[in-house]
């Protein structure tokens, strides 16, 4: 799924970082505490970074339909918001749900969000 990402829609608390407008290609930083603008038309957002650029804000990228985003890594401790995550050494994918941090130590690795909701066949023995 290179270069997809984990698309979210309006109305959403996303946990804090930078976020890229899918129909318009603008960056803006959300909080963790603010949905995401916007009625059930509206275009939805990728995250694109964990932490705030500056020159992003005064400039937004140009939408471009072959730019490849880098999936964000979050590390042990980081409340994420609800999703199915992948560990980046072990391939395992757990259910986060929002409210329980990523488990582990400071050399534990990180987890990239594969999707914004639960799939139980994926998580079938």
């Amino acid at each position: 799924m290179p270069g997809r990402g984990v698309r979210f829609g309006p109305g959403t608390v996303v946990s804090p970082g930078e976020y890229r407008n899918t129909d318009t290609g603008a960056v803006r930083y959300f909080d963790g505490q603010t949905p995401i603008p916007g009625g059930p038309n509206s275009a939805s957002w990728q995250q694109v970074s964990d932490h705030f650029h500056a020159e992003m804000e005064t400039a937004p990228a140009p939408r471009r339909e072959t730019t490849r985003t880098h999936p964000v890594r979050f590390k042990a401790g980081t409340l994420v918001s609800p999703g199915e995550y992948r560990n980046t050494e072990t391939g395992v994918v757990r259910y986060f749900d929002g409210r329980t941090p990523i488990p582990g130590g400071p050399n534990s690795p990180s987890w990239i969000q594969v999707s914004d909701h639960y799939h139980a066949e994926m998580h079938r023995s």
